[in-house]
């Protein structure tokens, strides 16, 4: 689940910047700028309607308009829509920030600025987050780690509502489900449902929990995987001693 590369463009189709942060996809900046005004054009006078995600062959690409400038992240499809989205607010922000008089950025010219580069990785990456919450997320990290030691827990999760992985020893389908009901849950505006619980086919079953701190703007989703042997009504407990656990860590 990787986030490939980020593009910054003009509504009149040039490229202003660009930016790998895996080897994992190839392309040409030149091929890619024509691509984006080729979709934009449809977008625009077929649909009437701005394009915000386009998917293809296992990538999506999610786009930001805002004023003059259109804002791309290129990801698997599997990474959280909810992340990118909040990725592509933030670089847009400080763009604005870095360079606030659009007049001097020329459509001949990609912005070249270590800065700026420096600031969209650590975005990209989640790390102006995890810098703010370190000590939080090390406490909710070495929370999980023991009680899959200790319980019948066999595999859990923390999701940021952002959809950051603050912790995962799940395997992976499961993971991206719960990323996916994360995604459900704003779509339907029933982030705030307490719980929900489904069993897996093996028997298996699969709890979540959201998790609301008052104080803080991003939330938690706790997810845990229970053997098929453990009763409901004891899987549901341990549910809400974790719970409880986490909120007592904050």
């Amino acid at each position: 689940m990787n986030i490939h590369s980020f593009f910054i463009l003009k509504k009149s189709g040039a490229c202003i910047y660009s930016r790998n942060f895996t080897d994992e996809i190839e392309y040409n900046v030149n091929l890619i700028t024509p691509f984006f005004s080729a979709i934009f054009s449809f977008s625009d006078k077929v649909i009437s309607r701005d394009l915000e995600v386009l998917e293809m062959g296992g990538l999506r690409f999610v786009f930001e308009i805002k004023d003059e400038f259109i804002f791309v992240l290129l990801s698997d499809s599997t990474v959280s829509i909810l992340f990118v989205d909040t990725r592509l607010e933030k670089i847009s922000d400080i763009f604005f920030k870095k360079f606030p008089d659009k007049k001097l950025i020329k459509d001949y010219q990609e912005i070249e600025d270590q800065e700026f580069n420096e600031m969209v990785d650590s975005i990209v990456e989640g790390e102006d987050e995890i810098s703010k919450e370190r000590a939080l997320y090390k406490k909710i990290i070495n929370l999980f780690k023991t009680l899959i030691i200790q319980n019948e827990i066999i595999g859990a999760a923390v999701l940021s509502t952002n959809g950051n992985i603050i912790y995962s020893s799940l395997p992976n389908d499961i993971l991206l489900r719960s990323l996916k009901e994360l995604e459900i849950r704003f779509m339907t505006g029933a982030v705030e449902l307490p719980e929900l619980f489904y069993r897996l086919g093996d028997g298996r079953k699969v709890f979540s929990k959201y998790v609301k701190i008052p104080w803080k703007l991003d939330n938690f989703l706790i997810v845990l995987l229970f053997e098929k042997n453990v009763p409901l009504g004891m899987a549901e407990l341990q549910l809400q001693k974790v719970s409880k656990q986490t909120k007592n860590l904050i």
